[in-house]
Parts: structure tokens; sequence; C-alpha cells
């Protein structure tokens, strides 16, 4: 875990730099705009569809992520993210109430800005997604050390720099049929809230 947040720490400052020359050049040339971001991105998976507030307050304690994205371009762009996920689920395999599950997501999106009104802009994106098992509360010798899915979704930037993005999570393990099959809320809704930095 150390190795990972000392990797994560190197790449923030790595990019700041970057993005600081960045912006010494745009001083330069006031035309040039900005094809760069990075900045935090918090998230929850959502199972179960609800508006109660206790509920969702339950789902949000269960299924969180912190992490950070980078993002390249203006029209098109690509954007990576890192993210360390808790997820808890129920241990009956085990005879435990209750595990926590701790993964590194790393989502890879492409993109695309549909509309830009200045306060509000709007995009889409789709992608693979990889989860890594790093931890878990009771061992289970069954655990998948690793999981591909694909992403889809859209979002909006409101004020030019908060970030907000909705997506369709749909396992790869399983056959095509099982995919296809999979297609319910229950397959996963990927909901993040980040901040935009240049």
């Amino acid at each position: 875990m150390k190795k990972i947040l000392s990797v994560v720490t190197f790449v923030l400052f790595l990019f700041s730099g970057i993005s600081y020359a960045q912006n010494q050049s745009s001083a330069e040339n006031q035309e040039k705009k900005p094809t760069f971001w990075f900045g935090p991105k918090v998230g929850v998976d959502l199972l179960t569809p609800t508006l109660n507030q206790g509920a969702i307050e339950d789902q949000v304690k269960s299924n969180y992520q912190v992490g950070f994205f980078l993002q390249f371009g203006r029209k098109f762009y690509i954007q990576p993210e890192f993210y360390y996920a808790t997820q808890k689920v129920t241990g009956s395999e085990l005879g435990t109430p209750e595990v926590t599950v701790n993964t590194l997501k790393v989502p890879l999106m492409l993109g695309m800005r549909l509309i830009n009104l200045k306060v509000i802009s709007a995009h889409i994106m789709g992608g693979p997604s990889a989860s890594f098992l790093l931890k878990e509360s009771v061992t289970n010798p069954n655990s998948k050390k690793s999981n591909f899915a694909l992403q889809a979704g859209g979002g909006v930037d409101l004020l030019g720099f908060i970030t907000l993005d909705v997506r369709y999570s749909v396992d790869m393990s399983n056959s095509v049929s099982a995919q296809i099959k999979q297609l319910s809320w229950d397959s996963g809704v990927n909901v993040t809230l980040g901040i935009k930095l240049r």
C-alpha cells in the first residue's frame, strides 16, 4: 500500500510540474487554450435505485472510492483515472456477516465534449476499467485478483472546474449471453465528482 501511495504522490507532483509549465507557456500566448487537466475525484457505486436518504447513505458507506484523474485533449480526450476503492459485501460463503474488500480501480476513458455553454458543458465517455485486489478483511481463496469491465456514460462540467460523471458498468469476466442479461441496474452505476485543475 505504501508503494502505491508513493507512486500516486510522485505522479501528482510530476503532472503538477507539467501543468505549471503549461500555464507559464499559455501566459506568453493568451490565445492558446488548455489541453490538460488533472485533479482529485471521489465516487460511489450505486447498486440499488432509491430516493431514500438513509439507503443512499448506506450505499455510499459500503461502496466508495477516492483518487485522481488526468485528462488530455479538448474536443476529444483521453482520461486515465486511479482510485482506492472500498466495498463491503456479505460474507455468507465464509460464514461472516460482512467482508471489506479494498481494490485499486483504473478506468481508461475516451471522451467527447458535446456542448459548451461556458458555465456548463456536457460530455460522453466510455472505455475499459480494471480492478486489482489489494486487501480483504477476511481471506477468501475464491476471490479474483483482478477484474475487467466496460464503462459508458456521460457527465457535465460546472463553472469550468467541477466535473460530475455517471457511468454504467458491465463486467467483462462473464460470457456474452451473461453480459446481455446483466444489462440492469444491478450491473452497477458509478457516480464520481471531481475538481479540474491545470
